[in-house]
């Protein structure tokens, strides 16, 4: 048998390195994935567990794991300051308890160059036996030098254990999203005043590999992970275009402090502590360990993320105007709401006939439900659909963010999984909320979609024009990657049966039926959003407006919810009839 590795906060900066290279790692059989925000998904080897590392529950989780990477951490400032110590500090020591008990033969945590601390006095090129100096007004500082006494006392109570401490340079590269991303991308910053730190990073690629190599090899202490160069601060601040204020140290923490506290700015003093002066360390005890070489320098490395940015301007001022709107939480709550208010009209006989958003001759909208209860005449499933789809358009678009997911505050499923779109009309939505990818990347992100517990729904949907400001021309397909609890397609429930199945029709050969497993739990109520199922004498039943996106069978406790789709032609008829709606190639 091969390893099985787990991962706490698996939906982490840090894990996206690492994951590609054990998803590809033919000794790795299977991936523990433990994080308390819902799975992004794309990587079939992760079982995922939604748990936070201070639970009792994390030993249990951690039965039969070879290796553990130990990257759950609070890196990103909230304002509980004890919540973030109890997390970084006893939710790690419970996770490594829960290593021993288990018996885990390795561990790789995560620290970071910080633990060396940033004064006047810190020498250059520092390696693992420099001494730690921490701030104590940085949350960050305190938990990871706290950490690494932890550590160090484990390994040496539990000499089986193979414990790697990587400490890491600030990791950066095309795919950062996090709190450093956020003060690159403002307009206006500030840097302490006759100071001149310089910033020392690592690749993700870098760093990827660097994981990976931990666990292909016993390393037990301390390595540094770094960039070999390091380039001023002051420099990525003006390369990333923020105009920078230059303040006394003092009041410039003062100011952070104030400005978290308001909501202005994404971190408090304590990070403005850390960056007053350079850390910059030496890496050549891992390489020598390893033979591991960063590939990039710490200026490539930076402008990697810049590049990675540059988005074409949008060309219109409708373009303009929805993005800025997309903004914003409240807009695109506010937005909802009264596109749920245009829906409930639907519910007037006269009004609905002619109203676009229900009109059956402007729409044409189908679940693709997924899972392995859904049983098939034909070894074709219904998502292939999607697939096939993709390889006849000429034009994929994918938003950045689920609209619907960001507005409600989605805590189910992630936000960063958008829409897809695919035809010609699919180039006039506003491109600084979307990128074109090639068929490739649709169909990888279809399946990381799915992997993550989301059901595609495909069609022509006349309201994403209105919603987009983009003229009908038939040459829009949207493929919606839904979520029970904030998909606005859900509005569509107010419209009668009989209508629902000329605008939305569930699959071709779509059967249904509860067998007597059934407790009535009333599971499946919970996980429908179109009010579709009622429980009657303990048992589950669906009405007439029951869309077919099944996720009543995907969360039956019972598996009592059994879907068939009789019709051995069902994904070549849903493909047909959608593009009898919609012009994609």
């Amino acid at each position: 048998m091969g390893t099985t590795v787990a991962i706490t906060g698996v939906n982490s900066y840090f894990a996206s390195t690492l994951l590609p290279l054990l998803q590809a790692d033919p000794d790795v059989d299977r991936i523990i994935g433990i994080d308390t925000a819902p799975w992004k998904g794309g990587y079939d080897k992760v079982a995922f567990f939604r748990e936070d590392i201070r639970a009792e529950g994390i030993a249990e989780i951690l039965r039969g794991v070879d290796a553990l990477y130990h990257l759950a951490f609070v890196v990103g400032e909230i304002r509980d300051k004890q919540k973030t110590r109890d997390i970084n500090v006893n939710g790690s020591r419970n996770v490594f308890e829960a290593c021993a008990k288990n018996g885990v033969r390795k561990i790789v945590y995560t620290s970071s160059m910080t633990v060396y601390g940033a004064r006047p006095d810190t020498p250059l090129g520092l390696t693992e036996d420099a001494p730690l100096a921490r701030h104590e007004d940085s949350y960050y500082s305190v938990s990871k030098v706290e950490m690494e006494g932890f550590v160090e006392a484990f390994s040496r109570e539990h000499p089986e254990i193979t414990c790697t401490v990587l400490r890491a340079a600030l990791l950066c590269g095309p795919r950062i999203h996090n709190m450093f991303s956020q003060l690159w991308s403002m307009k206006v910053g500030a840097l302490p005043l006759g100071r001149v730190p310089h910033n020392q990073f690592v690749h993700e690629q870098d760093m990827g590999e660097a994981l990976h190599l931990a666990l292909k090899k016993d390393l037990p202490g301390v390595y540094n992970v770094t960039a070999d160069d390091a380039i001023p601060t002051h420099g990525c601040f003006r390369a990333a275009g923020v105009r920078i204020v230059p303040l006394p140290p003092s009041l410039l923490r003062a100011t952070a402090n104030l400005a978290f506290r308001l909501g202005l700015f994404p971190a408090g003093g304590g990070w403005a502590s850390v960056g007053e002066y350079t850390i910059f360390g030496s890496s050549e005890k891992f390489k020598k360990a390893t033979g591991w070489r960063p590939r990039y320098t710490s200026a490539e490395t930076f402008q990697s993320f810049l590049e990675a940015r540059k988005r074409p301007g949008n060309k219109k001022l409708t373009q303009s105007l929805v993005a800025f709107l997309l903004q914003y939480r409240t807009a695109v709550k506010a937005f909802l709401r009264t596109t749920n208010a245009g829906f409930k009209l639907g519910k007037v006989p006269w009004i609905r006939g002619v109203f676009p958003w229900t009109d059956p001759r402007k729409n044409s909208i189908t679940y693709l439900p997924v899972g392995e209860h859904v049983a098939y005449k034909e070894e074709e499933i219904l998502p292939q659909t999607v697939h096939n789809l993709i390889d006849k358009a000429s034009v994929h678009v994918i938003m950045d963010r689920c609209a619907c997911r960001f507005g409600e505050g989605c805590t189910n499923h992630p936000i960063d999984i958008g829409c897809m779109f695919m035809g010609e009309s699919a180039l006039s939505m506003p491109e600084t909320v979307r990128r074109r990818v090639t068929r490739e990347e649709a169909h990888a992100h279809v399946d990381r979609a799915i992997s993550a517990g989301l059901v595609p729904m495909t069609g022509k949907v006349r309201y994403d024009n209105d919603a987009f400001l983009i003229p009908d021309r038939k040459k829009l397909l949207a493929v919606c990657f839904c979520c029970h609890c904030c998909c606005m397609m859900r509005y569509y429930k107010y419209m009668p049966a009989e209508q629902l199945d000329q605008v939305m029709p569930r699959p071709e050969g779509f059967h249904l039926e509860v067998t007597d497993a059934c407790t009535g739990c009333g599971t499946c109520v919970a996980y429908c959003g179109w009010d579709a199922i009622r429980v009657e004498n303990g048992r589950a039943v669906h009405s007439d407006k029951c869309r077919g996106c099944g996720r009543c069978a995907l969360h039956c406790p019972e598996k009592a919810v059994e879907i068939t789709i009789r019709n051995p032609q069902a994904v070549r008829d849903v493909e047909n009839r959608l593009l009898g709606y919609v012009e994609i190639d």
